[in-house]
């Protein structure tokens, strides 16, 4: 009996990793995602993907301890490199927070200064896959996903998949 359970179990954990977009991701570039035109936090416009131009996409939640601590890595890496050929865009999970007002907050707070844009509805989060926060995505010029990373990221890490 028990060794049919772990034959189960086994059978289930293959499935589902088979299932994960990281999976995909490391096994090749995924299709390239329906392009959004969202705005900003600030009430610009902005194109995801941004196609044409290499992009670091990234997921997001104020009360996310990991994001709390990663997005002011994000800031020293805008700060440094938004005029490079990569664009950082980051998404916060409107549908997931208190309120707008939080994310304002913490915008605000952080000194945050780099392109957030607001899903409220969760047209981004669903296209994307987003099942936990953080997680950013690496897309190529065409919008295809070249990388992702669930889990927080440094201003080197971000620096690194620029350069590739």
């Amino acid at each position: 009996m028990l060794k049919n359970r772990l034959i189960v179990c086994a059978a289930l954990f293959i499935l589902a990793a088979v299932w994960m977009p990281e999976a995909k991701a490391a096994a090749g570039k995924q299709a390239v995602p329906a392009v959004f035109l969202m705005k900003t936090i600030e009430g610009d416009d902005i194109s995801i993907p941004h196609k044409g131009r290499k992009t670091i996409l990234h997921f997001w939640t104020s009360w996310c301890p990991p994001c709390k601590k990663e997005l002011p890595q994000f800031q020293t890496y805008y700060e440094k490199h938004h005029s490079d050929q990569v664009s950082l865009v980051t998404v916060n999970l409107v549908n997931a927070e208190q309120n707008k007002q939080a994310v304002q907050n913490f915008v605000n707070q952080h000194h945050l200064t780099f392109p957030i844009v607001l899903d409220s509805r969760g047209e981004l989060m669903k296209e994307y896959r987003i099942i936990t926060i953080p997680t950013s995505f690496l897309l190529n010029e065409k919008g295809e996903i070249e990388k992702t990373v669930v889990g927080p990221m440094t201003a080197s890490q971000l620096k690194k998949w620029s350069e590739q």
